[in-house]
């Protein structure tokens, strides 16, 4: 499970800030690699699989007006993956590990091009792990199906799916609209999941289900399956974290302040910032420094013309290290790392005044 070890768990603020639009343009990705900020994990059986950017076919999005317009179809970059294993029990996934959703709209266009084994592909969102997530996956079998995956296991009978042609080797659009604990499911446009009856209205039809409140998006595949995935986007409403609150308390609160961050580690991975006062840098990566602090606990001093910059250990209310707090202020004549390091230290305590137990939660 990717998340951030030894995250400091702050409530989130009722304020949303604007929606927002992610667009993975594969575009830029070196062919034969991953896309960048994903993480390739695997449900059940096996080793994770490659997925890589590959060029393929793909026809435009829109339909073509006439014959004529055939043309149109052109080679470009897709994310494709094929794993060697045929277990029936083996499920790469691939999740983007640079964001938290809530509210949100996901939307790929997915082509199912081989595979032996009951070839399959989905997508994964409100994901806390490679064994805990919801799934949208089409079947070339014909049906679409969505259900939860709870602790590696998959609640297929708990699931809500429909008979649908789902063709080899054509493209395909899927969407997924989650708002709060309401999900919909679409296939071309066109709302499958949850089933409508006939005559009824559509506009209330909506899954409602609490298991996962928030969670990462990502691609998903079973066994052996070769899947093309291309014109990947997400829209959403981002949270702001409560984290983000303390930061711009404590800016107020301290005018000498000049800057202040907080970083917490993530698994395999150096620091990142999860708490900065202008939004510009998060989730941007820390350096030794930082990881240091919060493995060993070290405080870190530096002196530069006018300011002086402290990192020191951010606790949690047991005592355990929960993050890096780096701060700088600016320098008075005769300032020593003595009084540098009392100056954070005050800092800390305030911002440590707000902070719950240390739990694994994702992000």
């Amino acid at each position: 499970m990717l998340k951030l070890c030894l995250l400091i768990v702050f409530a989130l603020a009722a304020a949303s800030v604007p929606g927002e639009e992610i667009d993975f343009d594969l575009s830029t990705v070196t062919p034969g690699k991953g896309p960048p900020g994903f993480l390739s994990l695997v449900t059940g059986e096996g080793n994770p699989a490659p997925w890589t950017v590959v060029d393929e076919q793909v026809p435009p999005i829109l339909a073509p007006l006439s014959p004529n317009a055939r043309g149109n179809v052109a080679m470009r970059p897709v994310l494709a993956v094929q794993s060697l294993n045929l277990s029936r029990d083996h499920f790469p996934l691939l999740l983007y590990t640079n964001e938290l959703f809530f509210d949100f709209t996901f939307v790929t266009r997915f082509k199912i091009a081989g595979g032996i084994i009951d070839p399959e592909a989905g997508i994964v969102f409100r994901a806390q792990d490679q064994s805990n997530y919801y799934v949208l996956r089409a079947s070339e079998q014909g049906n679409l199906l969505w259900y939860r995956v709870v602790g590696g296991r998959q609640y297929d009978m708990l699931g809500i799916g429909v008979k649908i042609p789902i063709p080899a080797d054509v493209w395909e659009e899927m969407r997924v609209e989650c708002a709060g604990s309401r999900t919909r499911c679409y296939l071309n446009g066109k709302l499958v999941i949850p089933p409508s009856k006939p005559g009824s209205p559509t506009n209330d039809l909506a899954i409602n289900d609490t298991t996962f409140a928030n969670g990462k998006i990502g691609f998903w595949t079973r066994a052996d399956s070769k899947c093309y995935f291309v014109d990947a986007h997400v829209q959403y409403t981002p949270k702001v974290a409560f984290v983000q609150v303390v930061v711009e308390e404590a800016m107020r609160k301290f005018p000498s302040i000049q800057s202040l961050k907080i970083y917490a580690t993530r698994d395999a991975g150096p620091p990142v910032i999860i708490g900065d006062p202008d939004h510009a840098e998060l989730s941007e990566p820390g350096t030794k420094v930082e990881a240091d602090v919060i493995v060993r606990g070290t405080v870190y001093y530096l002196k530069t013309k006018g300011s002086v910059e402290v990192t020191l250990p951010l606790r949690d209310r047991n005592g355990d290290i929960a993050a890096a707090l780096k701060v700088r202020f600016k320098s008075f004549p005769g300032e020593t790392e003595a009084t540098a390091v009392n100056r954070a230290t005050v800092v800390k305590k305030v911002i440590e005044a707000r902070i719950d137990t240390l739990q694994g939660m994702a992000e």
